[in-house]
């Protein structure tokens, strides 16, 4: 054999082991971009989810505000009652089982257990474990 075969064979299994090697490493970047984007999705997938987690705390925290005004008129609307009975009709005393008093009580019960129930979904939404870790 001779100096030019020899050489042609070794390039020959050179380019050989140059096509093996780029047809591997083409598969591993390929499996590796197939994890990649897989674990891109689920992140997004969980990042939105907790977005949204987020807004509905935030929707709660509002409607839990609103109530608490709510609650602040009747309040007032509690005091004005007093102040009528007494100034206006000369009452001597008001108790829990005047009419007007006790409506304005039993709604400010009511907006209590509202303002209750979305503390407790809150506390549900913020102590809810995260999913899975992701996988590799």
């Amino acid at each position: 054999m001779s100096f030019s075969e020899r050489m042609k064979g070794f390039f020959d299994q050179g380019i050989l082991l140059s096509k093996d090697f780029l047809s591997k490493a083409g598969e591993k970047a390929q499996d590796w971009g197939e994890k990649g984007v897989k674990a891109s999705k689920e992140i997004a997938g969980k990042a939105g989810a907790k977005v949204q987690e987020m807004g509905e705390i935030g929707v709660l925290r509002f409607e839990i505000k609103q109530l608490e005004g709510q609650a602040q008129k009747q309040i007032g609307k509690l005091g004005l009652e007093a102040y009528k009975a007494f100034v206006d009709r000369g009452a001597k005393s008001i108790t829990v089982d005047t009419p007007a008093v006790k409506i304005i009580l039993a709604e400010l019960a009511s907006i209590q257990q509202t303002i209750d129930q979305k503390e407790d979904q809150i506390k549900q939404k913020s102590n809810k474990p995260d999913d899975t870790p992701i996988e590799d």
